[in-house]
């Protein structure tokens, strides 16, 4: 039977205030009436058939466990009811002295006072009286310097510890077994098992070929879809597992989740938030990969995983900026905090204070766009640049301070907010101590080889200055790409 399309004694009223307390778009006032008359039609449905329980059981009053039933064998979910009949409650009076006359009394639930004599009397629950107590068993723990090979000393493979974090398991929950069929069960396994290998790869290997065809199917498979939940929720949860891992094991997660977002066949609006998350937790996670560091060249750096995370976290906002407006904004803000923030002390006892989560910032606010890093990257009239300047200074070493990679970082941001060199244009000469009493020595050096964009740079503070359009991009109020206010 086709439920009614139209709207009886159920208020439609009730529908929108519960589609406003739910994250969900507004609800217009036809859709708030079709789903009331559904749910007036459900409701029908369910009393109908908790009648014929109370017909059944002789008796001319409805009762819960009717409407119990009743949803039970319309397979609708159960909704969780108190057990029957309900105690009643014995109150006791307690009278209150008053200034007045009329005493006023309050009533209370009495406690159960118990003896502790009577209670220690009574014998032990079965399960405690039936076992055999805790025992105490000697065995040695080494015999002439060597461990002996018993059950009770644990093996060298238990002391050692797991080698490697390993991403999520690749198995479905037996929930989701039940709900998917053998096919897409088998293509999530060998899916995933393909898109992370056990053990790192070469080029040319058979599991590194398994892992670039499992990343072009994640890209173009429609079949995706079937698996997408399941897909999102394993990227997110190995990503979480393994920030401390071989950084190529990063890597391939972050190539997974990129060829997700590139896949034009899936409808992956819905999980954004559950990809947001661990991308944000590579670009600002310190320390990212093993301690100590891998010196196997094969492996990327720490920097170029969070360059890669920006670089798939801006693909994100470009697809999906549109569609939520409040989804640049809230980076940036989160983003512009962490960059104000002090340092804090190396978890690691490294003597400087860990770089990683401020070169990261740089490098997502590059991937964010030109108007994400004039509001914070650049400030007012630059200001902003020399607070970056200064922050490099204290958080790398003399021999750091040649690669400084916040510097980098920095140079990438400004290079979106200058113009580009005409190919006939000759290289301008520019005074670096310009530079450096404007943004800060540090960047002064770096722009050594990089003269356009120092002159650039020096350019724009200058127009600002001169003529008093300086935004407000420390303490106010910053516009983004769709003409929204980002609150710093």
């Amino acid at each position: 039977m086709p439920s009614p399309l139209t709207t009886g004694i159920y208020p439609s009223d009730s529908i929108i205030e519960t589609a406003q307390s739910l994250p969900l778009d507004p609800l217009g006032q036809g859709a708030a009436d079709l789903l009331a008359g559904d749910v007036e039609y459900r409701i029908h449905l369910i009393i109908q058939e908790a009648k014929k329980f109370m017909v059944n059981g002789k008796r001319g009053t409805l009762l819960p466990e009717d409407v119990e039933h009743a949803m039970d064998a319309l397979n609708v979910e159960p909704i969780l009811i108190p057990p029957r009949p309900l105690p009643i409650p014995q109150f006791q009076s307690l009278s209150i002295p008053s200034s007045s006359s009329h005493q006023s009394q309050i009533y209370h639930l009495p406690d159960d006072e118990i003896d502790f004599a009577t209670y220690l009397k009574q014998p032990l629950p079965s399960g405690v009286a039936n076992s055999a107590g805790v025992k105490w068993k000697a065995h040695w723990l080494a015999v002439e310097g060597v461990q002996p090979a018993i059950k009770e000393n644990p093996t060298p493979t238990q002391r050692a510890g797991p080698s490697r974090a390993q991403p999520s398991s690749t198995t479905l929950r037996p929930q989701a077994r039940t709900q998917l069929p053998q096919e897409l069960q088998l293509y999530f396994t060998r899916l995933t098992t393909a898109l992370v290998p056990p053990s790192p790869t070469g080029p040319e290997t058979e599991p590194e070929r398994h892992r670039l065809a499992a990343l072009t199917s994640l890209r173009t498979d429609v079949a995706v879809s079937g698996i997408l939940v399941y897909v999102v929720k394993w990227l997110g949860e190995s990503i979480q597992k393994c920030l401390m891992a071989p950084t190529g094991t990063i890597g391939q997660l972050i190539d997974a989740v990129e060829a997700l977002v590139a896949n034009d066949g899936v409808f992956l609006e819905p999980y954004i938030h559950i990809l947001l998350p661990p991308l944000m937790s590579i670009i600002l996670t310190v320390p990212l990969g093993p301690h100590p560091p891998s010196s196997s060249s094969n492996q990327p750096s720490p920097y170029d995983l969070r360059l890669h995370a920006s670089q798939v976290l801006g693909k994100i906002a470009e697809k999906y900026g549109k569609s939520y407006p409040g989804l640049i904004p809230r980076l940036v803000s989160t983003l512009s905090k962490t960059l104000h923030s002090p340092p804090f002390p190396s978890p690691l006892g490294a003597a400087n204070p860990p770089s990683g989560r401020y070169e990261g910032t740089l490098l997502a606010l590059s991937c964010l766009g030109a108007p994400a890093v004039r509001s914070v990257v650049w400030g007012k009239a630059g200001e902003s640049v020399r607070f970056i300047d200064d922050l490099a200074g204290s958080l790398y070493t003399d021999s750091g301070k040649k690669k400084n990679p916040l510097i980098r970082a920095l140079i990438k941001c400004l290079s979106l907010i200058i113009n580009g060199k005409p190919l006939e244009t000759p290289t301008p000469q520019v005074n670096l101590d310009d530079i450096s009493d404007a943004f800060g020595p540090n960047l002064a050096s770096m722009l050594n080889k990089k003269l356009w964009t120092a002159s650039e740079i020096l350019r724009i503070r200058k127009e600002e200055i001169e003529s008093g359009n300086v935004q407000d991009g420390i303490s106010g109020k910053a516009i983004d790409g769709d003409g929204m206010e980002v609150d710093q």
